[in-house]
């Protein structure tokens, strides 16, 4: 058989299972789906949703208990702060090795945390429906007391 040919027949092959293999990474990505805050890292009552989907993901939570601001125009420093600060928000992609999801925000609340080369790692585990995601490290070392999520599956 000519070297084209067998070339040819490679890539074609390739190319024809590399949509299968993506499928079936993301049916046994343990993390999929929405899961909702039940237990907020800090111990403060928190409303929120983790989304993972793909290689995307979109951590949300923020307190019920902020203060009700309908004019942010006219806000002192002290009321944005206690609007804003009680708040998680970012989004990006996400890639798992094991045990260990590592989160690379594309867009966050606070600036630091989406710049460039920016991550944070978090160990997870998963019984039943429950999610438990632990901070261990980020851009600048490991992480001490890291940060611990309780989340329940609902999607």
């Amino acid at each position: 058989m000519p070297k084209p040919l067998i070339v040819s027949t490679f890539v074609g092959l390739s190319l024809l299972a590399a949509p299968r293999m993506n499928v079936m990474r993301a049916a046994d990505n343990p993390l999929q789906g929405a899961w909702q805050v039940t237990n907020p890292a800090g111990g403060s009552a928190m409303a929120g949703v983790f989304i993972f989907c793909g290689k995307h993901y979109s951590m949300m939570a923020a307190s019920p208990d902020r203060p009700d601001i309908t004019d942010l125009s006219k806000a002192s420093a002290d009321e944005m702060r206690a609007l804003y600060g009680p708040m998680v928000g970012n989004a990006g992609v996400y890639e798992i090795a094991g045990n260990m999801v590592t989160i690379r925000p594309t867009v966050a609340k606070i600036p630091v945390v989406m710049k460039a080369g920016a991550y944070e790692v978090y160990e997870f585990k998963i019984e039943n429906n429950t999610l438990t995601l632990t901070q261990r490290r980020n851009v600048r070392g490991p992480v001490e007391r890291g940060a611990i999520w309780t989340l329940t599956r609902v999607e």
